[in-house]
């Protein structure tokens, strides 16, 4: 997760439809209007990039998510120490703006944005590196909560996005109750995660417990390489076949063109291309979740 890319992106307009409440100790967003009536207790938690349940591309994201799947969407503020300001959005532009040699208010506009920007960005990785138990463990926990309410025969999904994506492709390769045999996960999607172990964990995601993966991969990801991603495919049609239900297993891995790490949330204004494959991926998730929550 320590490519520059996870701090930088577009920021979204729109009124969340959403509200905010604790939910087994945790402040949850729950998507969609107060007045939204879920078709089925299926549930899907959706766990963020590192911007966190209160920014509002996250709020939005998940509202899409919920009244395209008619199920209720719960995002858990988890993140260890909390998240990255929004700020730290603009300040990625100022480090990275290209600034003449001679023009010295740019220069130092640029130098305090860089300063600016490794106050977020180190000590957010210090604390909160995905892999770290610090942050999986409460992840489990919460899963683990939501899942022993939900009566029988409804279904749990998870949705994750850089930060979350890790959190989300290492809950599908987890039982729902320590040493059981039953999957924690009926369905996975996730938009360039980070800090994965390739092939490793993408294989387990699918393997362990035959859980449904769906993942969102951008070809310019500095955080996950695409050779890293095809080889986890490779490995996986070598083991389980194509994915379409050979041995009870299914995946798909969609590789975007054109755009990198943080598009499914973090579009750019103006961009067409990340604007679109933001809503090519958004539509991915909601199709994988209707298919199998």
């Amino acid at each position: 997760m320590s490519c520059p890319d996870c701090f930088r992106g577009g920021k979204a307009t729109g009124d969340p439809q959403g509200t905010t409440t604790t939910l087994h100790g945790v402040s949850t967003y729950i998507a969609g209007p107060p007045d939204f009536q879920p078709k089925s207790a299926s549930t899907i938690i959706y766990f963020t990039d590192a911007f966190g349940p209160t920014f509002l591309n996250n709020k939005l994201l998940a509202d899409a998510y919920a009244s395209g799947t008619g199920l209720s969407v719960l995002v858990p503020d988890l993140i260890p120490g909390g998240a990255i300001s929004a700020d730290a959005l603009e300040l990625m532009d100022g480090a990275g703006a290209s600034v003449s040699l001679f023009d010295i208010p740019g220069q130092l506009w640029r130098a305090w944005s860089v300063a600016r920007v490794l106050s977020h960005f180190a000590p957010f990785l210090w604390r909160a590196y995905p892999s770290y138990r610090t942050c999986t463990q409460p992840c489990v926990e919460f899963a683990r909560k939501v899942r022993a309410e939900m009566p029988e025969g409804a279904k749990l999904g998870v949705a994750g996005f850089c930060w979350g994506g890790y959190q989300a492709l290492a809950l599908s390769a987890m039982a729902a109750v320590d040493g059981g045999e039953d999957r924690l996960v009926d369905a996975e999607f996730c938009a360039h995660p980070s800090a994965l172990d390739c092939p490793k964990d993408i294989v387990d995601a699918v393997v362990k417990f035959k859980t449904p993966v769906s993942i969102a991969h951008a070809r310019e990801d500095m955080a996950l390489k695409t050779q890293a991603v095809e080889d986890s495919e490779a490995i996986l049609r070598q083991k389980v076949g194509n994915g379409e239900g050979e041995g009870g297993y299914y995946y798909q891995i969609k590789i975007y063109e054109g755009v990198g790490h943080g598009f499914a949330v973090r579009a750019k204004p103006g961009s067409n291309v990340e604007a679109d494959a933001a809503d090519e991926a958004k539509a991915q998730a909601v199709e994988w979740f209707k298919r199998w929550l």
